[in-house]
């Protein structure tokens, strides 16, 4: 004869599975300063059981045991935790609206202004910290969460393509931030193998990168627009003055409270009529669409009511 397991039995495991989880998370934190507190439990419940069951253990006690004594194994699991899916005109459609719409409304509402500022020189985490003021014919664009660079590559060469020559008359800053500085990185020296071309036109490739032995690398006319630095969308205070916020794919691993805070800080971030550009499975909450214009439903472009 089976026996039935009881439901309140069931809702007890997980509760203690989540307990376990949550004294994981917090010795995160508080050991190293990762904050994925407030990232749904599901993603990052997967991704930690993964690395426990690849070490053949069992209970999240033991797996701090181990995280104590092997600081390899701590850089393993947060780049597990770090999500690094990306490439060049990801999902390409939004790409196309914000080359053909966006950039051309941007130029317009900045082309105004007085004589120009020369660029300040740059760094490469010059400007995320301390560097609000807006200049003259600037053009501030922020990508948090871009992994390895591409996307916000992808932006500057968007950028030169519409502008051309015209393109030393604006101060452009696009700022590449992530939590992870090892991607960054690898962003900053902008070399890259084949697969992350997959979604580019060939002519693009030509125009835009050259040869290091079998990869390639971005041309210095694109790096010299991205700035890239630590920053974690948890934590931090958000960039500000901005005419674009492209974060995309990233808000669908953060839990409700955290979605709040983060499109909060968007909303601030962007000038009145910026752009906010999220990716193809998140939307606008309803909280914020007051506040928020849907540009495009299918690019998942809104613009902050001025």
């Amino acid at each position: 004869m089976s026996t039935l397991i009881p439901i309140n039995s069931i809702d007890l495991q997980k509760d203690l599975d989540d307990s376990g989880l949550d004294l994981l998370l917090d010795k995160l934190f508080f050991d190293k300063g990762y904050d994925f507190r407030g990232y749904k439990k599901t993603s990052i419940r997967r991704r930690i059981k993964r690395r426990m069951h690849l070490n053949n253990i069992s209970a999240y006690e033991k797996y701090m045991e181990l995280l104590d004594s092997s600081p390899v194994e701590y850089q393993r699991l947060f780049d597990d935790l770090t999500i690094r899916v990306t490439g060049f005109f990801r999902d390409i459609y939004p790409f196309y609206v914000i080359r053909s719409r966006i950039i051309p409304d941007i130029i317009n509402n900045n082309s105004h202004n007085p004589p120009l500022v020369p660029p300040l020189p740059r760094g490469d985490t010059e400007g995320l910290k301390g560097d609000e003021e807006g200049l003259n014919n600037e053009i501030r664009i922020w990508c948090p969460g871009c992994a390895t660079g591409e996307e916000p590559y992808s932006i500057g060469m968007l950028l030169s393509d519409v502008l051309k020559d015209d393109i030393a008359k604006f101060n452009i800053k696009i700022f590449g931030t992530d939590i992870n500085e090892t991607a960054l990185e690898s962003a900053r020296l902008g070399i890259y193998d084949s697969s992350a071309f997959k979604e580019m036109k060939e002519e693009y490739k030509n125009r835009h990168f050259f040869l290091v032995g079998s990869k390639y690398r971005i041309k210095y006319s694109v790096r010299q627009l991205v700035r890239y630095g630590i920053h974690s969308l948890v934590r931090h205070t958000p960039i500000s003055h901005l005419d674009i916020l492209l974060c995309r794919n990233v808000l669908i691993y953060f839990d409700r409270g955290l979605q709040e805070k983060a499109l909060r800080d968007f909303y601030y971030a962007l000038k009145p009529n910026g752009y906010l550009i999220l990716g193809k499975s998140e939307v606008i909450i309803s909280e914020f669409r007051d506040v928020f214009k849907e540009i495009d439903r299918e690019a998942r472009i809104y613009q902050k009511k001025g």
